[in-house]
């Protein structure tokens, strides 16, 4: 019963993580126009990015290592979030730099609306590795309620409205993540006696976050390219398939978070238990992408046009079918490397498929809404295979 409540708690949070981005979108997308939904879609493929390096600098080594024999500190969770802050600044000014007709002081807006982001991330982390995610959920409710006031409050032909929009979800993750954070870091402690050596945080959260970023420059990565080279349609199109498809990667993600820290265990111990543990996970998160998949076949087109308007109704959702299936293959492959420790082998994976993404990205000179995400595809599936060879072989490497 206790095993269950914690992975009900798991799977709500992150449902209402995934209902609160995905709302967000849905919103926003009817109420700016396509050029300005470009303009914020490219700054929330920046954010996507961060909390990428978030999760593989902060998150992710915190449910592999905290729950082995090492000791979370105040101090050394402040020094995993170092990568971020540093990872923000080029992205910050890069945004600056390509956003075309940015309002003015849109730098103190987007430093304002990352904070917020920064510090919900942080809160998230803390809970899920206390197995209380529920205490995460106020600052997603927060963050569409104020998308919601954004929409009630802003005119449409504000010239500030790019700035108010980041501001509205800012400022309420910043004042939902402070009430319930309390200045509380993770309370674990070394088994033994004597202080543990010093865990491998440097690599392993480089070589996931080299993985992962590559994953985002082949997805999410691509709305900031189509924006910098003037092409705000196809911004926004890829913006409103992007979110569309998501919601099944958000619901591997919390299968993932919730099972990580156990298979790592197994992994450590070198259990006979983590081969069943390992298929059964990717079986689970491949099946229900699958059904996605399957939902998006049938009903994808009619869906697009009542979630996001009419302006983008022309999306013909089954060109994107496989995306869902694809993305639980790479999900679940980096999960069972990272449970692990063999994230270089998955930093190896997605490098080539990103150049088989790059090749079949050149080849696309003539790119439409239909046919962007072919190299997309072609990236990801090339990894995902990759990946499934090198688990299938570390497995029987350690007869586990």
């Amino acid at each position: 019963m206790k095993k269950f409540s914690a992975l009900f708690q798991v799977i709500f949070e992150q449902a209402i993580f995934t209902l609160s981005f995905f709302c967000t979108q849905t919103l926003l997308a009817r109420y700016l126009s396509v050029t300005g939904f470009a303009s914020f879609s490219a700054v929330y493929s920046a954010v996507i990015l961060l909390n990428i390096i978030h999760g593989c600098t902060v998150m992710e080594p915190l449910l592999v290592f905290s729950k082995s024999d090492h000791f979370i500190s105040k101090s050394l969770l402040l020094q995993l979030h170092a990568p971020l802050a540093l990872a923000s600044i080029p992205v910050t000014i890069y945004l600056v730099m390509h956003i075309p007709n940015a309002p003015p002081y849109f730098i103190l807006a987007l430093v304002f609306s990352l904070a917020g982001f920064i510090a919900y991330w942080t809160v998230r982390s803390i809970a899920i590795l206390e197995n209380k995610s529920l205490k995460s959920v106020l600052p997603a409710l927060s963050q569409f309620a104020g998308v919601c006031l954004a929409i009630a409050l802003i005119p449409k032909d504000s010239p500030y409205q790019l700035n108010e929009v980041l501001i509205f979800l800012g400022l309420p993750l910043l004042l939902a993540s402070g009430m319930i954070s309390g200045g509380r870091a993770p309370k674990t402690a070394p088994l033994s006696g004597a202080p543990p050596e010093s865990p491998p945080w440097l690599s392993f959260g480089l070589n996931n976050t080299f993985s992962q970023i590559l994953v985002w420059a082949m997805t999410h990565g691509l709305v900031i390219f189509y924006m910098s080279r003037q092409q705000a349609d196809l911004a926004a199109n890829f913006r409103v398939v992007m979110t569309l498809v998501l919601p099944a990667q958000y619901l591997n993600i919390a299968i993932s978070n919730y099972q990580l820290p156990k298979l790592s265990r197994l992994a450590e111990e070198r259990s006979t238990q983590f081969s069943i543990m390992a298929r059964t996970f990717i079986l689970v998160t491949l099946g229900c992408s699958l059904l996605y998949s399957l939902l998006l076949w049938a009903a994808g087109e009619s869906l697009v046009g009542l979630l996001f308007g009419a302006k983008y109704a022309g999306l013909n959702m089954r060109d994107y079918v496989l995306f869902p299936f694809i993305f639980a293959a790479i999900q679940g492959g980096r999960t069972i490397l990272k449970a692990l420790r063999l994230t270089h082998h998955a930093s190896w994976a997605v490098a080539i498929g990103f150049l088989f993404f790059l090749f079949a990205f050149l080849l696309n000179s003539h790119r439409s809404i239909n046919n962007v995400l072919l190299p997309t595809v072609f990236g990801l599936g090339a990894a995902s295979v990759i990946m499934f060879y090198q688990i299938k072989k570390n497995l029987k490497a350690i007869h586990l």
